[in-house]
């Protein structure tokens, strides 16, 4: 029978599991959640550092680490929703086998408690890797490595806890219920895992459709899908820049590929007229801000109606000389604002049956010099302070014809 300190305890044990679970339960990034699992998990058993992985295609990514005696060890995931349409995710990545102790309580689905790593038990698969203390100084001794297995008995991450403290300060072995709560919080966290991760597959399943969609707009234009790419990039990157809501900028990665969505009915004489258009097909052209809007309209979709205001109103100047409704300043949509100067930058740099691409520092050039007039100051100054990341986007989807250095004067309001 429990004594009253030990049932103090315990409740006190069980609360702070509760909050855990409902911290868990809130919705997400995969990197966020590990990062606030590794979190409790420490303050729960009084671990002094802990990394966590979680398990993509086949292997386990490194994720997060926390080290409260070297805090220089500490690495936070940076949540990137770009990941979403480059497919790039980053990361240290290991084996799902014996060849590590992460891998291994994935491999065979159990959890470990060491009492040393540097004195693993003879006999046993077991493989501590001292690199990472080699050249940072810490030493490794207690540890749980605990498996995140679903109901569907699917590995979707691993936790390692590094170094009990007892309460003078001293690294200890983590104790057998230490371990009970630990594989109690994995279990939990599995969900959380796998619910943030069908979260992020439905938003790439979104994203291909729209990509999709997008692009068959784009082709008749001429264009291709890496002019969806470079516009979401920089429309993402001056929201950023400009203090948005992640939120917010979120919508505007997967809402801004369907800016030219009304170039669908436009018909292909004019999208691909490689002269000079007459006032009436100007005017035809003009139209495929409304043909967009009307085809993302009365959507319940927050997405779908966040990109029919950027259709609507991404040919809009800040001067109310645009189109299609001569908007002024901040009557403007902010998605608007920002999707326009994304816009005429890649039009600038890319070559166009009208035009030739022109240099990357003379279009930053136009851009600026039309702070004001045609764009809106503050998303011009976000993404002139943002011009490295826009480079990195320009480089890594570069349009693929030459670049031609002598200029001559262009009108943005053409595009």
């Amino acid at each position: 029978m429990a004594t009253t300190d030990e049932g103090a305890a315990l409740r006190v044990e069980f609360d702070a599991l509760l909050g855990v679970c409902s911290k868990l339960n809130e919705a997400r990034p995969v990197e966020e959640l590990l990062d606030e699992l590794l979190r409790q998990a420490r303050l729960l058993t009084r671990a002094e550092a802990g990394t966590v992985y979680v398990a993509e295609g086949g292997k386990l990514r490194f994720v997060c680490a926390q080290n409260e005696a070297r805090r220089d060890l500490d690495i936070t995931p940076r949540v990137d929703e770009r990941r979403f349409l480059t497919g790039t995710l980053g990361g240290k990545t290991i084996a799902i086998d014996e060849t590590s102790l992460a891998g291994h309580a994935a491999w065979r689905r159990e959890a470990l408690r060491i009492r040393d790593a540097y004195e693993l038990p003879a006999g046993e698969s077991l493989r501590f890797d001292p690199s990472f203390d080699r050249m940072t100084g810490y030493r490794t001794r207690s540890m749980i490595v605990a498996p995140l297995v679903d109901r569907s008995a699917q590995v979707v991450g691993v936790l390692q806890l590094i170094n009990r403290l007892d309460e003078a300060g001293i690294v200890a072995e983590f104790s057998a219920r230490d371990m009970q709560v630990v594989e109690g919080l994995a279990s939990m966290a599995a969900l959380s895992v796998r619910n943030a991760q069908m979260r992020d597959e439905l938003y790439r399943s979104h994203l291909d459709t729209i990509l999709r969609l997008s692009t068959a707009a784009e082709f008749r234009d001429t264009e291709t899908s890496q002019h969806i790419q470079r516009v979401s990039l920089y429309c993402e990157t001056i929201g950023r820049w400009m203090g948005a809501p992640r939120d917010w900028t979120r919508l505007m990665l997967f809402a801004s590929p369907m800016h030219d969505v009304g170039k669908l009915g436009v018909p292909d004489a004019i999208l691909q007229k490689p002269g000079k258009l007459t006032e009436e097909e100007r005017l035809i052209m003009q139209r495929h801000t409304l043909i967009g809007a009307h085809i993302l309209k009365g959507a319940d979709n927050e997405l779908l109606r966040f990109a029919e205001k950027i259709a609507l109103s991404h040919h809009e100047r800040w001067d109310g000389a645009g189109y299609p409704h001569r908007l002024a300043g901040t009557e403007i949509p902010l998605e608007g604002r920002v999707t326009a100067v994304a816009d005429v930058f890649d039009a600038l740099t890319s070559k166009r049956c009208y035009k030739p691409a022109f240099s990357v520092d003379w279009a930053f050039e136009e851009i600026a010099k039309n702070r004001g007039t045609q764009f809106d100051p503050e998303a011009v100054d976000a993404f002139v302070r943002a011009r490295p990341e826009v480079e990195v986007v320009f480089d890594a989807y570069r349009p693929a014809q030459p670049v031609e250095e002598s200029q001559t004067p262009v009108n943005p309001i053409m595009y």
